[in-house]
This record gives C-alpha cells, sequence and structure tokens, in this order.
C-alpha cells in the first residue's frame, strides 16, 4: 500500500520539509520552492545570500527569472512559489533586527515575482537562528519570531518522513567544510602556494616548458592519489605544485578524466585537501580544484555537495565555464555516465596532442 501523502498545511511544516526536500539544511541563502499540480515534489532552487544586504536585491532580480527558466526547461508548470531566507544573525544584531532586514529581500522577491507574471509567491519565509516570521501573513504579530518547530511529535512533517526512511540534509557549513578553507595551517599553505609559484613561473617561460610543466602536473596527481591509497599525506611542495599546474586548463580536463570508480573516494580526497589548501591570497586557484571534486561527487551521485562545491567555484570565478556547465547539467538532472566517456576520450586526445607537441619541440 502506497503511504498516504504528507499534509502540508503550514508555514512551519514546509520548513520542517525544506532539509528532506533539498537534500541539505540550508544556510544563509535563498530557497525557491515551485508548487505543481502533479502530486509530486515541485523543483527548487538554493541561492547563497551574501553577507553584505545591500547586495540583496541584484540577487533577488537574477534568482527568480533563472528559476522559472530552469523549471520550464524540466517541464514543469507552476502553479505557485513559496520563498524561504535563511540568515544567521550578525555579530551584534538580534534575531529580530535579522528578521526585519530579510523584510526587505521578501519584498523584492514578491515584485520581481509579480513582474514575471508566471507564479504568484504564496508564501515568503524568513528564517533567523531558532526563529521564523511569515512575511506574508497581514495580521499584526501573527506569525513573527515563533520557534521553529522541534519535529519530535509522532504526527511532525519530520517524524512521519523519518518513518519513511528519510534523514534531513546536512547543514551548508558542513557540507562545505569539506573543501572550503579554514585558518588551520593557512601561513604554511600560502608560503608553499608562494614558493611553488616562483619556481613555475621560471618552468614556463617557453612552450616546451608549459608542456613539461603539464606532464608534471599530472605525474604529480598519480603519486599523490597512490599516496592516498596507502595512507601517506600529500607534502606541502607537491600540494602547491598540483593546484598551480591544474590552473592549465589542459592539465585540468586532464584531470578531470581520471580514474575507475574505485579510485574516487581517493580522487574526492585529494582534490579536497588541495581546495582546502587555497587560502588568501590565492583564493582565486580554487576553482579547478572545486569543479574537479564536484565531478568526482556528482559521480558518487552526490549531487547536493556537488552543487555546494559548483557555487563556491562560481562565486569566486563567475565565468568559470566549466563549473557552469557542469552546474547547469547537475540542475537539469543529467547523469554524469553521459560525460565520463567524452572526458576519458578527450583526456587521451588531449594526451596524444601534448605528447606530439613535445615531439615538436
Amino acid at each position: 500500500m502506497n503511504p498516504s501523502p504528507l499534509l502540508i498545511a503550514s508555514p512551519s511544516d514546509f520548513i520542517e520539509l525544506m532539509p528532506f526536500l533539498l537534500g541539505h539544511t540550508p544556510e544563509n541563502s535563498l530557497v525557491l520552492h515551485g508548487i505543481v499540480n502533479s502530486g509530486t515534489a515541485g523543483p527548487t532552487m538554493t541561492v547563497p545570500l551574501p553577507t553584505d544586504p545591500t547586495q540583496w536585491h541584484p540577487v533577488a532580480e537574477a534568482a527568480a527569472p533563472e528559476f522559472i527558466a530552469s523549471t520550464r526547461e524540466r517541464g514543469h508548470d507552476l502553479l505557485d512559489v513559496v520563498v524561504c531566507l535563511y540568515r544567521t544573525p550578525q555579530p551584534g544584531h538580534s534575531p529580530e533586527e535579522t528578521a526585519q532586514l530579510l523584510g526587505h529581500m521578501a519584498d523584492w522577491m514578491v515584485d520581481v515575482f509579480t513582474e514575471l507574471g508566471d507564479a504568484p509567491v504564496k508564501i515568503v519565509l524568513g528564517i533567523v537562528g531558532h526563529k521564523w516570521w511569515d512575511y506574508a501573513c497581514d495580521w499584526p504579530g501573527c506569525c513573527e519570531g515563533e520557534p521553529l518547530p522541534a519535529g519530535d511529535h509522532p504526527e511532525s512533517i519530520t517524524a512521519q518522513l523519518r518513518a519513511l526512511g528519510r534523514t534531513p540534509g546536512r547543514p551548508s557549513s558542513e557540507i562545505a567544510a569539506e573543501f572550503r578553507p579554514t585558518d588551520t595551517d593557512a601561513a604554511r599553505c600560502r608560503q608553499a602556494t608562494e614558493q611553488a609559484s616562483a619556481t613555475l613561473a621560471r618552468d614556463t617561460s617557453t612552450p616546451r616548458g608549459q608542456l613539461l610543466a603539464r606532464q608534471r602536473t599530472l605525474s604529480l596527481i598519480d603519486t599523490a592519489l597512490q599516496d592516498l591509497r596507502t595512507g601517506k599525506p600529500i607534502n606541502d611542495v607537491t600540494a602547491a605544485r598540483i593546484i598551480l599546474g591544474l590552473n592549465d586548463r589542459r592539465a585540468r580536463d586532464r584531470a578531470l578524466s581520471h580514474g575507475p570508480d574505485e579510485d574516487l573516494p581517493y580522487e574526492r580526497h585529494l582534490w579536497a585537501t588541495l581546495a582546502r589548501r587555497c587560502v588568501s591570497p590565492h583564493s582565486g586557484l580554487a576553482p579547478s580544484l572545486l569543479t574537479l571534486f564536484a565531478w568526482v561527487a556528482w559521480r558518487q551521485g552526490d549531487t547536493v555537495t556537488a552543487r555546494h562545491a559548483l557555487r563556491e567555484a562560481l562565486e569566486i570565478d563567475s565565468t568559470y565555464r566549466l563549473a557552469q556547465h557542469l552546474h547547469a547539467a547537475i540542475n537539469q538532472g543529467l547523469p554524469a555516465d553521459g560525460f565520463l566517456d567524452i572526458c576519458r576520450t578527450a583526456g587521451r586526445d588531449q594526451e596524444a596532442d601534448d605528447e606530439a607537441a613535445l615531439r615538436d619541440h
């Protein structure tokens, strides 16, 4: 017998549903959820909310049309849109002050969707700390600063979904901790990158030097993966050389084709480790590592983590095309297997081209 459909009867029910629906628990994010007339879960989209509230209006103007366009591409007919705004209070700000700031974003989202005319906004929720606000509620004092649902009532949305074997997704910050730099060992990582950069600049001063540097980068990747298989850590010099070497797009593309399925855990570990070493002022080196990490996560079926990594890459460099293509493919629900043969074929072709170029030089 099929389980009874969930009854979403209140704003707090939506808040409980989101971590199950998205596969992660949003933090400092704009989340859009489309209500469709098919009895199935509608489309969703998560967009990071910048730390600076003055940057929120452009986010609203870009996110709404993007959501409508991606929804059409996937063949959904929207009835309504639910907007959820997640924000952790900044130092010195109370939840109430933060909720008031989010109220401006709520108004902008309603205005943009109204102008688009495709689907009205049904609910606009602000989730701040451990409280929630419903900006669409017209009753003074109602739905303002309500406590988040505990989810421990036997008839709660959380309890019903857990009974079906579903688990809520991890917090976004916990997911990002796998690949995001921290202050730990930052000075050492910075020094190694700067020293390797000077060496690489000398080595790549000629076309032949660039080809040889690419070959060394790929050789170092193979060595690092072998070390990880045997539990050996990556040393600072090797890590810095790989990070810098992968800014060569051809080296990155050949690295993209690496490995059978049994190698994926080691590749994931490698790219995450290297991405965490891209500390300021070298964060601009991270998109290649984040994109390779996302590719592995996608191959493993972990599309939630892949999306987080790709969004991070595009926040650093919004024009990074490989990250754009992978992000679009994941959002369209395409399987990674369809890209794997293409990547391997391209990798073999590029390897042959590089070998021929070396002979010519």
